[in-house]
């Protein structure tokens, strides 16, 4: 008989665990060694378990999932990281992505479609729920903006997605620019139109890939 896959959740919400928990529990190949309500909950006592599988959420309290996936990582390189999440944005799907998460379900997904990303993990695949699946494909494709989009921003757009992809409200940014609010949102807004987009994210998306 296989070895049961030993598995530890993170999830802040009552609700969200007990969904969880139950998948874990219809399987005799799965077993839930551990429950965590917070990143800092979690670690580092998950690293001393000899875990095959973690799944977390990402809007954790404190520190959050895609945080906590980066510290992880380099203390359980054989483990499995499967972020369980509402957000389906661009900006976050290839965050996780990029630190170590080696699949990426939604909080709408079915028990059975839960139970299969596991095994899929475990089997060396990368399960995604349909909707993110269609947007990295999507995101792949080539699309009809050129290669020179930023090179179309004016100096003053330029600086002005520079300060939004530091993470700058738009307050700050019209205080360092010396702008109103209004013109920086219309800045912004043209800054959409040039690159294609229509919001921040996946404005942010074409940035940090250019």
């Amino acid at each position: 008989m296989e070895r049961t896959t030993r598995i530890a959740i993170v999830e802040d919400l009552p609700q969200m665990r007990a969904f969880l928990r139950s998948v874990i529990a219809s399987a005799e190949d799965m077993d839930l060694v551990a429950e965590y309500r917070s990143a800092e909950e979690a670690f580092p006592a998950i690293t001393a378990m000899g875990l095959d599988v973690v799944i977390s959420d990402i809007g954790l309290p404190g520190t959050n999932g895609i945080a906590l996936l980066k510290k992880l990582r380099p203390f359980m390189p054989s483990a499995q990281f499967m972020v369980f999440t509402i957000h389906d944005d661009d900006l976050r799907v290839f965050e996780a992505l990029k630190a170590g998460a080696n699949g990426y379900m939604l909080k709408s997904s079915t028990p059975i479609a839960m139970l299969e990303a596991v095994r899929e993990l475990m089997h060396g695949g990368a399960p995604m729920s349909a909707t993110v699946a269609r947007r990295l494909v999507d995101h792949l494709r080539p699309s009809p903006a050129t290669s020179g989009d930023h090179e179309a921003l004016t100096p003053r757009e330029q600086s002005v997605l520079d300060m939004l992809a530091e993470g700058h409200l738009y307050k700050e940014i019209a205080q360092q620019e010396g702008l109103s609010i209004s013109t920086v949102k219309a800045h912004i807004h043209s800054i959409y139109k040039k690159l294609h987009v229509g919001s921040k994210e996946e404005a942010l998306v074409k940035y940090r890939g250019r």
